[in-house]
């Protein structure tokens, strides 16, 4: 009975990974199929900066909405990766056992909000504050990075806090045994966290770079390559968000929007690749 019940355990694992293998596989061929139009007739004028779909003589230009993606992607990744860090490092060294449920407990509250109800606060709350404070526009790319950092802020650090808590106290012990500084033990902890760490960073950069209504909500929605905080901007995943459902099937604007959908995918696989090599090279350099 035992056996029957681990041979069908077994079949539906193996089951469900093929499933899911088939719908990563179907999804990838189903966005290139619909993008190939595009590609064929405006070959690397996709990759201009022109985005003017319903002119008369149509421009499909993604380069702008790319360059605001990856630039917005790589400011707010980059500070919810130092608050998150200094958070997670404070919960683990510093923190009492109150603090932690406090500060654990709001956080895990905050990642529960969903992205629509954050870009309806940024609308509301920080816009205005925003003009109030000098910005031409309430929506630009400072609204859309604030609201992007409350969004990811409690996956890095309770991510980080996790990996932070795996150290093994050996480590740490031997650190302080030698005379080392609370500092010291702390750069030892982070360097054998850092797989981990490493994994919360790349999950945060693929979150943000695929968001779509914090971004279409709050980012402005100018096609203009962002110069200063508080510039609108319109990146890749707000185009998609807001045109797809109006335009008409199959034609030459539909493809270029799905092939914004397909670039979009493949970034975000690549992004995963690299992590999981990355994640597992240190976690090889750690052991040994």
């Amino acid at each position: 009975m035992k056996k029957i019940g681990e041979i069908l355990f077994k079949s539906i694992v193996f089951t469900a990974a093929i499933l899911v293998a088939a719908a990563l596989f179907g999804i990838v061929f189903f966005l290139f199929s619909e993008s190939l139009r595009a590609i064929k007739e405006v070959k690397w004028g996709l990759f201009t900066s022109e985005w003017f779909p319903v002119w008369e003589t149509p421009e499909f230009g993604i380069r702008t909405m790319l360059l605001n993606s990856i630039i917005l992607t790589l400011w707010t990744s980059f500070i919810v990766f130092v608050i998150g860090i200094v958070v997670a490092l404070y919960l683990h060294s510093y923190a009492n056992k109150k603090e932690k449920e406090l500060i654990l407990g709001v956080f895990e509250y905050v990642s529960g909000i969903p992205s629509v109800v954050l870009g309806f606060f940024g609308i509301v709350i920080v816009a205005p504050l925003l003009l109030k404070a000098g910005a031409w526009t309430g929506q630009n790319f400072f609204n859309a990075s604030f609201m992007l950092s409350v969004l990811t802020l409690p996956f890095m650090i309770s991510l980080s806090y996790q990996s932070l808590e795996k150290v093994p106290k050996e480590i740490s012990q031997a650190a302080f045994s030698i005379g080392a500084k609370q500092f010291s033990v702390m750069v030892v902890e982070l360097k054998y966290a850092m797989p981990g760490i490493v994994n919360a960073v790349m999950s945060v950069f693929n979150r943000i770079f695929g968001e779509t209504m914090i971004v279409l909500m709050v980012a402005g929605g100018s096609n203009l390559l962002v110069k200063s905080f508080f510039d609108p901007i319109r990146p890749l995943t707000a185009t998609l968000g807001s045109e797809l459902g109006e335009v008409e099937v199959r034609s030459l604007h539909y493809s270029a929007l799905f092939f914004i959908g397909f670039l979009l995918l493949v970034i975000s696989l690549i992004i995963t690749i690299l992590t999981n090599y990355v994640v597992r090279w240190r976690e090889r350099w750690i052991r040994g």
